[in-house]
């Protein structure tokens, strides 16, 4: 038990642990005067607690910094390998930079640049200061620093410009140095983009020298072409046209045979023609299969009794217009297209497989006769208007029938026949191609049928 009654000895509530009391405290050992005056009971200079640590060196060791590198003076030539610094004046430094427009009277552009003559500027008048400036401290001056810029050409001082007044464009200035100025260039306002003048088209195949044919913006091919579209073939095709109406006509006298092979060559010479005359090109299947139609006509006709041939020809156009409405409605392509293509080789089988009608009519030589001299009078350069060539080339045509003792409608409808198939390939730009072909069998082709109505059913 603790003594509560002995005030100093620690009990109650007092430290914990107590320390034992000695019997006679005036006789109790003092503590050592180092133990006496430390809170922890040791002192701090005891070597014996410090024996672990490692020596601690002076700060003036020079041991202790053998490994740093020393540290030269401020005005040692350690900044030798620094680059020269400019000085504020030099102007080959800021030849970059924009001109810096200083506050106060707007400049006057020089005549060049406005086209009028310069006007003498009125002096600003400054007001009176009422106090003095503040004097300026005056800085020693620095010492040049060679500069690379030392031997560069002086840089020529640039005029400074007018300031353009609001609601009106800037003017222009002079064109860079070396460049010519260009003519007809210009730069859209909105979108400054660079427009070149429009180049005058060359005319189209077979209209006249001396009248170029100005080219629309932003068009080309024949929606820039300006006119009448319409370009009749000239007097070469027509030429062809009577040296294949000679051949037919020699091909007739020599049997049906014969004429059944030169109606074949007009049959592939039609189909191409009239495949590139409706803008289809290249289409070799689709001519290939118009020639077949003709080809398989003319084997018919050949096969068939004296009255079958008709039907034979009937026949062969209604098949292949069956085949070819199958073709082109599964064909996957867009429906646009697939009725265009539908209509063009269409109408090439039937054009094509109704010269087959040249192999039933009589009277083929005066017929294709008639065709020849009605296409080259239309073609012929004659004087006078340009309708009298088609008017001479029918009146010779009807002439030429009653000379040969031919029916009364042969030399018209023949003649007539040639005067259409021509108009028809001259139809909407054509080329010189279309011209060659279709300007060669269409008038052939168009009164084939013709020859056969006015040789049969009309002349009964």
């Amino acid at each position: 038990m603790t003594d509560m009654n002995y005030p100093n000895d620690g009990g109650g509530y007092g430290d914990w642990p107590q320390q034992p009391r000695h019997p006679h405290p005036q006789q109790q050992a003092p503590y050592p005067p180092q133990y006496a005056q430390h809170p922890y009971g040791y002192p701090v200079d005891d070597d014996a607690a410090t024996t672990v640590l490692p020596p601690v060196p002076p700060l003036d060791d020079p041991a202790a910094t053998t490994l740093l590198p020393p540290v030269p003076p401020l005005d040692d030539a350690a900044t030798t390998l620094l680059p020269p610094v400019p000085p504020l004046d030099d102007a080959a430094a800021t030849t970059l930079l924009p001109p810096v427009r200083v506050a106060g009277a707007m400049p006057v552009a020089p005549p060049q640049y406005s086209g009028r003559p310069p006007q003498q500027q009125q002096p600003v008048q400054q007001p009176p200061m009422r106090h003095q400036p503040m004097p300026q401290p005056v800085m020693p001056p620095q010492p040049q620093q060679p500069s690379r810029a030392r031997h560069a050409a002086p840089v020529p001082q640039q005029a400074p410009r007018q300031a353009a007044p609001v609601g009106h464009p800037a003017p222009a200035g002079p064109p860079a140095a070396g460049m010519p100025p260009a003519a007809g260039l210009g730069f859209d306002s909105p979108t400054m983009t660079l427009k070149r003048p429009d180049a005058p088209a060359a005319p189209p195949y077979g209209a006249p020298p001396g009248r170029p044919v100005p080219a629309a913006p932003g068009a080309g091919g024949p929606q820039g072409r300006t006119g009448s579209p319409i370009i009749d073939p000239g007097l070469q095709p027509a030429l062809i046209t009577a040296g294949a109406a000679a051949l037919l006509a020699g091909g007739a006298a020599l049997g049906q045979v014969a004429l059944a092979l030169v109606v074949a060559l007009l049959q592939l010479l039609t189909a191409a023609g009239w495949f590139r005359l409706n803008g289809m090109w290249p289409a070799r299947q689709g001519i290939l299969l118009a020639a077949l139609s003709g080809f398989v006509a003319d084997a018919a006709v050949l096969l068939a009794d004296s009255d079958g041939g008709v039907a034979a020809v009937v026949g062969t156009l209604g098949g292949f217009f069956l085949l070819v409405l199958v073709l082109q409605t599964f064909r996957p392509s867009d429906p646009k297209e697939r009725f265009y293509a539908l209509t063009v080789l269409g109408s090439a089988t039937v054009v094509t497989a109704l010269c087959t009608a040249l192999l039933l009519a009589d009277w083929v030589p005066a017929g294709v006769g008639a065709v020849a001299l009605a296409t080259v009078l239309a073609a012929a350069p004659l004087p006078g208007p340009k309708q009298l060539g088609p008017v001479l080339g029918l009146v010779a045509a009807v002439l030429l029938g009653f000379l040969v003792g031919a029916p009364v409608a042969l030399g018209a409808l023949a003649g007539l026949g040639a005067l259409v198939g021509r108009r028809v390939a001259a139809y909407d730009f054509p080329s010189r191609f279309v011209h060659m072909t279709a300007g060669v069998a269409l008038p052939l082709a168009v009164a084939a049928p013709l020859i056969w109505m006015a040789t049969g059913p009309l002349a009964g």
